[in-house]
């Protein structure tokens, strides 16, 4: 065991590793930002070149030249058209950039998620950056078009005919900036501008099992196997998003286009237009209607291209030429390829940063690091100098940090309930004080003395002669009605009237109370959340769950895992790289923080009672996918660990109890057994 070694000489002289360590604590340490964006512009140009690629293939598709050579040339007019038409794709790249975060959006209820959307000043930049794609896409596309197309301002019509502004332009185009709307709309439900982690991950081990010795680069190969995805979401979304923009626009633009948009410009264009009565009418409709579905379908591609490959291409593994991106790089001929004074000290930095992306890409690059990447593995045991604490006690630190701000969070969503239950046993508590109070009061208190009386005004004894005067006149006359023998003045007519007044008032009173009102709300709210109109207000078991504890507004799933795996790789290898003894004191906190979190999940999952929204919830649905998979890797990796060190378990510092504890979190009795 490498621990044992503590007081052995190591690889290095002690003198030697020290003044390697101050060199590098001295040094200033590069952020991770350095490393991960020059890598993002490179993947970002990739993306960039090939997406100029399929512009060029709609430039051929918009060419209208009879040349043989001119209508594909590309440094010609198609060419010219194929950077008119990145432009469009531009745009989306930046509305991607500008919106891209690690993990997905995490909230209770899919009208939260729009809530936060609506706030967002990047919501609608994203709006205003779609709109423009679209707009620009139109102009291409129509000033690439022939004559014969009839798409321009002025409709000259036939020789004996007078010019009037054409209105098909005009749909066209408000097709095109309704697409668009769309498509922002569902850019930013879609949840494109996410990186997924575990979805590269898995996609990554699935292509290198199956083609293992293909020489298609990676970025194409994924790009064939979603062509068939990109290709039914084209034409789903275009003739679906071409009945809808059609009737939007007749039912609602085409008046407000008519008056503020064609008739002007064509105005400009000929002076002596009829005067403006409302829109003229489609000419050449068949014409129209091909116009519109190949404009909108071409769009709608070159839209999902872009997002698809600029996914491929920026949600990568951080690695750099097959190397851990804070490494340093050099050629076969020695030549510097990327310098890092400091490689862990980088890590360390996009560890702890703020920014989720440079934080998720630090702990996947702290995971790939631990998994595959043996020597740079070494580094975070030998340096044991820097600054405030060595290599391996920051590591631990900030991935322990990632798995015991699962508890936190679960005991912030235990608050209110804890909260409310203390209130209601304090508002109880004081109830039966004033009750007792009010008993003693009355006990206490004698006849009133007539000492104590205050002296009447004359506007007093006015005022009580009148009540007995009032008094006096409604006895006599309720006497007269319940004299022996005397007829009842009312009439059985007037006394059924009376009866049946005073049941509806008493009805109509138990009906509007507030507590009966409440309940009708209640019993419409309900109903209204079973309608698929109030699915985006529901707060379900699983969104609730995932919210607590993987973290909001984004997720921290993928942290979390690899965080915990990195641990337990770091650990486990420590037996045989960690020849300074820095890693077997951290391991009892290791084990405590593992069986805490997995305790404190299966409990919260097991107890948190359904929201009164989720009208839909069953029994089975505490089974959460996220979260079982998240305490299958804690348990797997405690499992590890115990294994690994369970025969040091009493010189470690570890109790009997804490070891049955962590037997119970994971599930296997034969733990201890294999352990000891």
């Amino acid at each position: 065991m490498a621990t044992t070694a503590t007081t052995t000489t190591a690889t290095q002289p002690r003198a030697q590793m020290a003044a390697q360590g101050s060199v590098s604590s001295s040094a200033s340490v590069r952020p991770y930002k350095d490393f991960l964006t020059p890598l993002l512009h490179r993947r970002f140009t990739h993306a960039a070149l090939l997406t100029l690629l399929f512009c060029w293939i709609g430039a051929i598709y918009l060419s209208t030249s009879k040349s043989w050579i001119w209508w594909w040339f590309p440094l010609g007019t198609a060419g010219l058209r194929a950077l008119l038409l990145f432009i469009p794709c531009l745009a989306v790249f930046i509305a991607q950039v500008m919106n891209m975060e690690v993990g997905g959006r995490n909230t209770t209820s899919g009208f939260e998620t729009w809530v936060q959307r609506a706030t967002e000043s990047r919501t609608w930049m994203t709006l205003l950056w779609y709109c423009f794609s679209g707009w620009f896409f139109g102009e291409v596309y129509i000033w690439s078009s022939s004559e014969e197309a009839e798409l321009g301002w002025i409709d000259y019509g036939r020789a004996y005919e007078r010019p009037r502004a054409n209105e098909n332009p005009v749909v066209l185009r408000c097709l095109f900036m309704l697409f668009s709307v769309a498509s922002a709309i569902g850019f930013l439900g879609s949840g494109r501008d996410n990186v997924k982690i575990e979805e590269v991950e898995k996609t990554v081990q699935q292509l290198q099992k199956e083609g293992r010795e293909s020489k298609v680069p990676e970025p194409l190969r994924l790009l064939y196997a979603q062509a068939g995805a990109v290709l039914r979401h084209t034409l789903s979304w275009t003739f679906v998003g071409l009945v809808f923009a059609a009737l939007t626009y007749l039912l609602v633009l085409r008046t407000l286009a008519w008056n503020w948009m064609a008739y002007p410009l064509a105005r400009l264009m000929v002076r002596n237009l009829p005067e403006n009565s409302g829109p003229s009418g489609i000419i050449h409709g068949s014409m129209l209607f091909r116009q519109a579905v190949s404009g909108c379908s071409m769009l709608v591609a070159l839209w999902e291209v872009s997002s698809v490959v600029f996914t491929i291409f920026v949600h990568q593994l951080p690695l750099k030429r097959g190397q851990p991106l804070t490494s340093e790089l050099k050629d076969a001929s020695a030549i510097m390829l990327s310098k890092s004074s400091d490689p862990n000290g980088s890590l360390l930095r996009g560890l702890n940063a703020k920014k989720t992306m440079p934080r998720g890409f630090a702990f996947w690059e702290l995971h790939l690091i631990s998994t595959g990447f043996d020597a740079r593995r070494k580094t975070v045991f030998s340096e044991v100098d820097r600054n405030p604490k060595s290599s391996w006690a920051q590591t631990s630190s900030l991935c322990l940090a990632q798995i015991t701000a699962i508890s936190e969070r679960i005991s912030k969503a235990n608050e209110p309930t804890e909260y409310q239950n203390k209130a209601a046993e304090t508002e109880q508590q004081r109830r039966q004080q004033e009750y007792l109070i009010a008993q003693q009061r009355e006990k206490t208190l004698s006849l009133p003395r007539i000492a104590q009386r205050g002296v009447l005004s004359e506007r007093d004894v006015v005022a009580k002669q009148q009540s007995t005067a009032l008094q006096t006149f409604g006895n006599v006359t309720r006497s007269f009605g319940q004299s022996p023998g005397a007829p009842n003045p009312i009439a059985p007519q007037a006394r059924k009237a009376i009866e049946w007044t005073e049941q509806r008032t008493i009805l109509n009173r138990i009906r509007f109370s507030p507590a009966s009102l409440q309940q009708e709300a209640d019993k419409f709210a309900l109903q209204f959340l079973q309608t698929p109109l109030g699915e985006p207000f529901r707060q379900t078991f699983a969104r609730r769950v995932q919210a607590v504890v993987f973290g909001v507004p984004y997720s921290s799933k993928a942290n979390i895992l690899h965080a915990a795996k990195s641990l337990v790789r770091l650990a486990v290898a420590s037996l045989k790289e960690d020849d300074y003894g820095q890693v077997a004191p951290s391991i009892p906190t290791l084990i405590r923080t593992f069986t805490g979190a997995i305790a404190n999940v299966n409990r919260f999952v097991g107890t948190l009672a359904p929201h009164w929204t989720d009208v839909q919830f069953q029994e089975h649905d505490r089974q959460v996918s996220e979260v079982q998979e998240l305490v299958s890797v804690l348990r797997e990796g405690l499992e590890e660990v115990v294994l690994a060190f369970g025969e040091y378990a009493t010189s470690l510092g570890l109790s009997a109890k804490e070891l049955r504890e962590a037997r119970e979190a994971v599930g296997r009795r034969d733990v201890r057994e294999r352990a000891v």
